[in-house]
């Protein structure tokens, strides 16, 4: 075999392997990602429609799942408002009422889930039907709910009056 070969060969199979390996690296690694959910405009009013990455994020009541987390992770509203959830991974997630605690301050991850029944649902991943969910809160109150596969994902919906 030539040098030239064994030279175009090399080439090729690091034109090959480089691209997959930063694609598997930039994955779901559950790090913050470079862009987070604006709270206000740079007017300091807050943001109507706010948007990461391209993705439209609905209005204010919209949360996003996105790098194993959900955002905001916790979000307010008002009794009578819908709040959305919308998939923003390739990955299938669920929106499951309940109870979580224990969580570990240094990797995020929770050790107790308890589903209450209030709601259940499986999100699609991104792009295919079912990938956003909608509930209205009709009671004041604070309601917690998590992923159930991914110990990282809890989070709050505060209702006030």
């Amino acid at each position: 075999m030539s040098q030239t070969s064994k030279t175009l060969r090399i080439t090729l199979a690091g034109a090959l392997v480089l691209p997959a390996l930063a694609f598997a690296l930039s994955g779901c690694t559950g790090s913050t990602p470079s862009q987070v959910l604006p709270s206000e405009s740079s007017t300091g009013q807050p943001a109507d429609t706010p948007s990461m990455g391209g993705m439209d994020m609905g209005d204010a009541d919209t949360v996003v799942t996105m790098s194993l987390k959900f955002m905001p992770t916790d979000i307010t509203v008002h009794v009578g408002d819908t709040v959305t959830w919308k998939n923003g991974e390739t990955i299938g997630h669920t929106i499951t009422s309940g109870t979580w605690g224990e969580v570990n301050e240094s990797t995020g991850l929770r050790g107790t889930q308890t589903p209450d029944g209030m709601f259940d649902h499986a999100l699609s991943p991104k792009g295919q039907d079912g990938d956003t969910f909608s509930f209205t809160f009709t009671e004041a109150g604070t309601y917690m709910y998590y992923c159930q596969p991914h110990l990282t994902m809890n989070a709050k919906v505060i209702v006030e009056p």
